[in-house]
């Protein structure tokens, strides 16, 4: 288990990081940039954010790419009264992981940092649609397939609404519920497009919330190393719909969004992109 062989190197006085995002947000350009300024740190990810659930939490790790909504978090993060409750208390790996975490975090109340990052959902929706009917990887573990096939034998714009009705909550419900913990200084909220104007300001942001002190040249290294530019060997807007980082700008949306699309996307989520800072009304 990740979390056990690295007790030794983690120091548990340092506090625990949940890295909260969501599909098609840089999770994974994120998830790197945390890699390189504290690898002993890092807990390696897993499919279904099993590195959450694969036994108690390490204090003092990060915990990166948590494609969760906030209860999915509390679940982790138990109460003992909810283990009781559940009765859950009945003798076994998941229970005693459960009970470790509720003692750490509640009793001994270990420190923890959360930052969300979150993108424009109708950009979000628009690389997910690529990456699902062409570049991401076909996962034993991941309904990929399925999704895949299912777009390739529809035109776009009924692709692009079969994508809205079957994966666009699991983006609604992650932005939605952590919004008021970040209202409450609960956690830190980054929009993708802030790292995407300005990398070094923004990771720089997140590294001293979450109480990383790093050596600030490595960290300009590190971000520099992880551009788009430098990982794809393409400018920002350039496209290839075959790769990862397919085009790396903001508001491409506008680019595909037909009128039967945009009101779909405004009747499900417009208040979002209120609420989120992305609109101030609906008449975009």
């Amino acid at each position: 288990m990740p979390g056990n062989k690295m007790k030794k190197t983690i120091n548990p006085f340092n506090p625990t990081i949940f890295h909260i995002t969501h599909v098609k947000s840089g999770s994974q350009w994120v998830m790197q940039v945390l890699k390189e300024c504290a690898p002993e740190r890092l807990i390696d990810p897993k499919v279904g954010v099993g590195h959450l659930k694969s036994g108690p939490l390490v204090p003092g790790a990060i915990y990166p790419t948590l494609y969760i909504p906030k209860h999915r978090l509390d679940l982790v993060l138990v109460s003992y009264i909810f283990i009781l409750r559940l009765r859950l208390y009945k003798e076994g790996p998941g229970t005693r992981a459960l009970l470790k975490n509720w003692y750490n975090f509640h009793i001994k109340k270990e420190p923890r940092r959360q930052f969300v990052v979150i993108r424009d959902i109708r950009d979000a929706l628009v690389s997910l649609y690529f990456s699902l009917k062409v570049s991401h990887p076909v996962l034993a573990a991941s309904n990929v397939g399925d999704g895949r096939k299912a777009l390739n034998e529809l035109n776009f714009e009924d692709g692009f609404l079969y994508l809205i009705s079957q994966r666009g909550s699991a983006i609604s419900d992650i932005q939605r519920t952590w919004l008021p913990v970040w209202q409450k200084g609960d956690a830190l909220l980054i929009r993708y497009e802030e790292l995407v104007a300005d990398e070094l300001v923004t990771f720089s942001k997140i590294l001293g919330y979450c109480q990383m002190e790093i050596n600030p040249m490595h960290v300009r290294n590190v971000v520099e190393r992880n551009s788009f530019e430098k990982m794809t060997g393409r400018h920002k807007g350039e496209e290839d719909v075959t790769a990862h980082h397919r085009k790396g700008i903001v508001g491409d949306w506008r680019n595909y969004f037909t009128d039967k699309i945009k009101e779909e996307v405004k009747l499900r989520y417009g208040q979002l992109l209120i609420d989120t800072g992305y609109e101030k009304d609906m008449n975009w």
